[in-house]
């Protein structure tokens, strides 16, 4: 009896292929979905971030909808950005694109921020040269004192004077720097030369400088007032008294790279506030503020501001008076003043204006009339280009 040909395993691979295929299509496509629904559920159950300390910023916050925002389309970019801001583990998957960058692709940049070998942080620049507005010089003549500019040099400047920077990297932020200083003196303005700071003035990981570094500018600002024959004297500070933070800190370049590429962490070192007694700190209509709070310093997190131990950072309007017997100044200036303030105002009393925190109103030729300051002292970093629009509406 003859039987019927048995059918030969290659008839059936094919069928069994395309199944295998099939069923690896639909377990990627429900995985992706199980991930993507725990992710969503995560983001919106878990209690929302009201900073990030990576970012130094405030995130959004998810706010019930209005028929209008609805109807705009407002809504839905709200909820984007909050979605965005409030992903769950978004710091962890930011470090790790960051290890990838630098340990498998081997990249010594991100953000435009280079690593150099001794583990300085530096932001390269290349940017038009920006001319000193007209208001500066006007200002100089309408309040009818001296007015003298501390720009102290930015750490890139210092690193390309040192040859940090590698050769194919195009900055020219030490040609920037010096046009500013000439043009600052053009306008009349007294310079304050901060040329001798050194690299190891600033911090590693941060565009500010050090106590260091501060301690150096607040001896230059008082020795060129006497040289001007102002009555201020210097006020030598204990070194018994220095401190440091017990947390490593990781600053503003670290944040913008994170951790991956800050191959270490920085020492923020300050002086006792039993060093500044007698100094009364006020703004926002208190006074009595600390000059040192060592909260900042104690703070939990990698990316905790620990900068701002001085003065608790920046305010549109300060006072810092005392009894002491010295010159009464006005001080414009940015955050890299913060750590000087300190000590400047164990030599002179301080009516202290940070220009990017004051109303759209103010008016600094009116104000240092207002308050019969002796001086006016401009303290800040020499990227100052940003604020350049700005002094020429207030000034």
């Amino acid at each position: 009896m003859a039987h019927a040909p048995l059918r030969p395993d290659k008839e059936q691979r094919p069928r069994k292929k395309y199944s295998f295929e099939r069923l690896m299509m639909a377990a990627t496509a429900v995985s992706f979905m199980v991930i993507l629904t725990m992710v969503g559920l995560g983001t919106v159950l878990k209690q929302d971030r009201v900073m990030s300390q990576l970012e130094n910023r405030s995130l959004a916050k998810l706010t019930p909808p209005t028929t209008a925002t609805v109807v705009s389309g407002a809504y839905m970019g709200e909820l984007e950005k909050y979605f965005t801001d409030q992903l769950l583990l978004r710091g962890t998957l930011v470090e790790t694109q960051a290890r990838l960058s630098k340990t498998v692709l081997r990249q010594p940049f991100r953000n435009g921020i280079y690593t150099a070998p001794n583990d300085y942080m530096i932001e390269s620049s290349q940017a038009q040269v920006t001319p000193i507005p007209d208001g500066f010089k006007k200002f100089v003549k309408a309040v009818d004192r001296p007015v003298y500019m501390a720009l102290a040099p930015s750490k890139t400047v210092v690193a390309e004077q040192n040859g940090i920077l590698p050769d194919y990297v195009a900055s020219n932020a030490t040609v920037r720097y010096k046009k500013m200083v000439e043009g600052f003196d053009e306008a009349g303005m007294t310079n304050i030369s901060l040329d001798e700071l050194k690299l190891s003035d600033y911090f590693k990981t941060d565009h500010h400088w050090n106590i260091d570094g501060a301690y150096f500018a607040y001896q230059q600002i008082v020795r060129q007032l006497q040289a001007d024959k102002v009555s201020i004297k210097e006020v030598p500070i204990a070194s018994n008294a220095r401190k440091v933070s017990g947390h490593e800190y990781y600053g503003s370049l670290a944040r913008k790279t994170t951790l991956a590429y800050a191959t270490t962490g920085d020492t923020l070192a300050y002086y006792d506030a039993s060093q500044f007694d007698g100094i009364d700190v006020c703004y926002d209509n208190t006074c009595q503020q600390p000059v040192i709070d060592e909260s900042y310093i104690k703070e939990a997190g990698d990316y905790a501001d620990r900068y701002e131990v001085f003065l608790r950072g920046n305010h549109g309007i300060m006072s810092m008076q005392s009894d002491v017997k010295g010159p009464k100044l006005l001080v414009l200036k940015d955050s890299f003043a913060n750590p000087v303030l300190p000590f400047l105002a164990r030599s002179a009393n301080l009516e202290v204006v940070d220009i990017r925190y004051v109303n759209a109103t103010f008016d600094v030729s009116v104000f240092a009339k207002q308050q019969q300051v002796d001086g006016v002292l401009f303290l800040h970093n020499s990227n100052i280009t940003g604020l350049m629009k700005t002094y020429q509406q207030k000034l």
